[in-house]
């Protein structure tokens, strides 16, 4: 496998953990960063022993020698920065939440595709060692009939209403910064739900600080799944099936073991261990992709990516979060 150049848009917190992950991997070059000024870019490259730095995402997109790049900015500015990249002819990997609705994830996906170019949402657990356990043990038929999901994300921030947690113009609100993950993980496991309630309470600025979903599916499955900014819970998921439940221990965004509860059976723990920060999996990922001329990953599917999009307007609208623009 030949070695990839990346490049890093934004030099906060996101970023820098990713910037981690790939400094594990062998195949992975940091190639260059870019940030909206120059100070910040040189401190990251710095840190990161990064030859390049740049005070523009733009030239990080005109740059021929980067191969794929990262997008790690606040919320609402991931579609004009995944927009302005694929434009530069660049692979793109955008951090969660993809967009802020399904109507940009649709037209960045078709950008992507008319250029022939790999595009992901960067949905890391799922490309962890965990979820390839629980992948493979509901393909055994290990729990039945899938019944019921369960699943919170959620953790206090005391911040002020500038945060971007709490900061419309930022498409701030617990939804697209922690529900999207047991929302992603509810579409994993159970696909799309035909019937969304939620109930949501929201801060001062106009958006959710702590909402309450529960989806209904084609099964007859259904999923409850909570997140919040307001207090903190266990993070943690069941699954529940007709032959038993399995329990996902630790935070959903990246669990250290699973334990399975078959009916009659002496309960099962699985460990599954993670190697430096667990951002590194999602980069190999689509270098593997990358690899075979792929333009998406069959493990988190662009047309998947825009129904959990979907999904999300749903909520929005049923709690009537909306932000500049729309």
């Amino acid at each position: 496998m030949k070695k990839y150049n990346w490049g890093i848009i934004g030099t906060g917190g996101i970023s820098n953990l990713f910037a981690q992950g790939l400094t594990t991997l062998k195949n992975a070059n940091i190639y260059t960063v870019g940030s909206r000024n120059q100070t910040t870019a040189d401190i990251f490259a710095e840190k990161w022993h990064i030859a390049h730095a740049y005070d523009s995402y733009e030239a990080v997109f005109a740059d021929p020698d980067v191969d794929v790049v990262y997008i790690g900015t606040p919320h609402i500015f991931h579609f004009q920065n995944v927009r302005d990249a694929l434009k530069g002819g660049k692979n793109v990997l955008c951090e969660k939440p993809f967009t802020i609705n399904a109507v940009e994830a649709r037209e960045l996906v078709a950008l992507a595709r008319s250029r022939n170019l790999f595009l992901m949402d960067a949905m890391w657990n799922r490309f962890q060692p965990w979820f390839q356990v629980v992948s493979a043990l509901l393909k055994e038929g290990r729990l039945g009939d899938l019944l019921h999901f369960k699943a919170d994300l959620s953790f206090r921030f005391d911040v002020g209403p500038e945060h971007r947690i709490y900061n419309r113009n930022l498409g701030g609100g617990s939804l697209l910064d922690l529900g999207v993950y047991p929302i992603a993980l509810a579409s994993a496991f159970l696909g799309k739900p035909i019937e969304i309630q939620s109930m949501a309470h929201l801060y001062d600025t106009g958006v959710d600080d702590q909402v309450a979903m529960l989806f209904g599916y084609p099964s007859g499955a259904i999923a409850e799944l909570g997140c919040s900014s307001r207090y903190l819970s266990k993070n943690n998921a069941t699954l529940h099936g007709s032959k038993g439940f399995l329990e996902i221990h630790g935070m959903i965004i990246r669990p250290e073991k699973i334990t399975i509860h078959e009916q009659g059976q002496e309960m099962i723990e699985m460990k599954t261990p993670y190697t430096s920060n667990a951002y590194q999996y999602e980069a190999q990922a689509v270098m593997e992709m990358l690899e075979i001329g792929g333009i998406e990953h069959p493990l988190m599917p662009l047309e998947e990516t825009i129904e959990i999009m979907e999904t999300m307007d749903q909520i929005r609208r049923n709690i009537k979060v909306s932000y500049p623009g729309e």
